[in-house]
C-alpha cells in the first residue's frame, strides 16, 4: 500500500456463506480494502454496523428481503455516515425500491465482474467528498429507479429526503430537524428546497398533504 493511502474499511453482509467468503476473498486481496467482519442476517448487520463503524457496508439484497419499514430504518441510523452498496440479482421494481428504502448510494447486480465491483466499493466509500459525481462503474441509484414504470407514478425520495419531509410535515421547523437528524441549518435547507422542486409543492399544507398521501405520516386522527 501506497504510503499514507486510506484503508477503506468494508463490513460484508450476505446470508449465503459462499457468496459471502467469495466477497470477502476478493476484497480483502486489495492493499486499500479490509474486511472488519461479517454479517448473516439483519439483527447481526445492525450489531455489527454499530460495534465496528465500517466506511462502507457491502449489503445483498436477500438478506433485507420481506423486513418492515422500522427494520429498514433502524438500518439507515445504524450505518450513520458510513456508505450502503447494495447488491442484487436484477434491477426490478421491487429490488430498487428496496435498496432506496434501505437508503443505499448505490445498487450493483451480484455478477458485477471484480474489477467493477472493487471500483463501486471504492467510489462509495468517497461519494459524499465528491457530491455529484458521475459513475462509470455504479449507475446511479435514483436514475435507475426512474427508469421503471413503478416510479412514472411521482418523484422517488431518498431515504434522508423522507426523513426530512416526516419532520417537516408534523410541523417542525428547519432548526429541529437539522438538530433532530444531526445534519447543519444550510442541509436541511437545501433538502427543503430541493424537495419543493422535485415535488412541485410551494406549501407546507402541501407538504403535509403529500406526506399523508404517501404514507410517510399518519392520517390525521378527526373527532
Amino acid at each position: 500500500m501506497e504510503h499514507g493511502k486510506q484503508i477503506i474499511k468494508v463490513l460484508i453482509a450476505a446470508n449465503q456463506l459462499l457468496f459471502r467468503r467469495g466477497l470477502r476473498a476478493l476484497v480483502a486481496a486489495e492493499a486499500d480494502l479490509e474486511v472488519t467482519g461479517e454479517a448473516v442476517n439483519i439483527a447481526e448487520t445492525l450489531q455489527r454496523t454499530r460495534e465496528l463503524s465500517p466506511d462502507v457496508l457491502v449489503l445483498d439484497l436477500d438478506l433485507i428481503q420481506g423486513c418492515d419499514q422500522s427494520s429498514l430504518m433502524a438500518l439507515r441510523q445504524a450505518k450513520g455516515s458510513a456508505a450502503l452498496l447494495c447488491l442484487g440479482d436484477q434491477d426490478g421494481p421491487a429490488k430498487l425500491e428496496l435498496a432506496i428504502n434501505a437508503g443505499a448510494q448505490a445498487y450493483m447486480f451480484k455478477n458485477s465482474i471484480p474489477s467493477h465491483l472493487l471500483a463501486g466499493i471504492r467510489q462509495v466509500s468517497v461519494e459524499d467528498q465528491n457530491a455529484g459525481i458521475i459513475s462509470r462503474i455504479v449507475p446511479d441509484l435514483q436514475a435507475l429507479a426512474a427508469t421503471s414504470r413503478v416510479y412514472a407514478r411521482g418523484p422517488v425520495l431518498t431515504a434522508r429526503e423522507q426523513e426530512v419531509v416526516r419532520l417537516l410535515a408534523e410541523g417542525r421547523t428547519v432548526r429541529e430537524v437539522a438538530s433532530e437528524l444531526a445534519l447543519s441549518v444550510k442541509t436541511i435547507e437545501a433538502h427543503k428546497l430541493n424537495l419543493m422542486r422535485k415535488l412541485d409543492i410551494h406549501s407546507r399544507a402541501s407538504l403535509i398533504e403529500y406526506a399523508v398521501r404517501n404514507g410517510i405520516v399518519p392520517v390525521p386522527a378527526t373527532c
